[in-house]
């Protein structure tokens, strides 16, 4: 009779340490919690339409793409006194905050003496990761809108925001 109670104990014990251990908060987030859209430019006028479907199947115009690093653009959030990116940057990819608040974000860049407003109409989808990471606001592009002093076109290359390092927009500007 003791010995089933010593193996109940013994059993008892081992549960609950196992419960115990199933319950220790994990404090460091594990995750990367970045979120940005990813755009890159190009300086090429070779794009005769805008329809992205069309030249995401014509590999020959995908190679006549270049893609560009650029001087002198400012970029900063519409509403926001934070800037991004400074015009004495020099850069061929821009991370973008989308907004979780707002089925928008509105972003103003200036190049050149001349400025253009880019309005991303996406979607957002807020996802709990864990305790220690908390949430992340996922995002879905709908539409880019607002832009014609300086930049041509807009390209969707990737509807979905992650924190992959896909690229999500690519901005063409006019030949000057």
């Amino acid at each position: 009779m003791k010995s089933k109670t010593t193996i109940r104990l013994i059993g008892l014990t081992a549960i609950l340490s196992l419960m115990l251990a199933a319950c220790t908060v994990d404090t460091e987030c594990r995750r990367s919690t970045g979120i940005h859209l990813n755009v890159v430019f190009s300086c090429d006028s070779l794009r005769q339409s805008t329809d992205s479907a069309r030249l995401a199947k014509d590999s020959l115009a995908m190679d006549t793409i270049r893609f560009s690093t650029i001087s002198g653009l400012e970029i900063h959030g519409l509403g926001r006194d934070s800037i991004l990116y400074t015009e004495d940057q020099t850069i061929s990819l821009a991370k973008l905050p989308l907004r979780p608040d707002s089925l928008h974000s509105d972003f103003v860049l200036s190049f050149n003496g001349h400025t253009d407003t880019l309005t991303i109409l996406h979607q957002n989808d807020m996802q709990f990761i864990s305790l220690a990471c908390g949430c992340m606001v996922f995002h879905t592009i709908d539409d880019v809108t607002g832009y014609r002093a300086f930049i041509d076109s807009v390209d969707i290359l990737n509807t979905q925001v992650g924190t992959s390092n896909d690229q999500h927009l690519r901005i063409f500007f006019h030949k000057w």
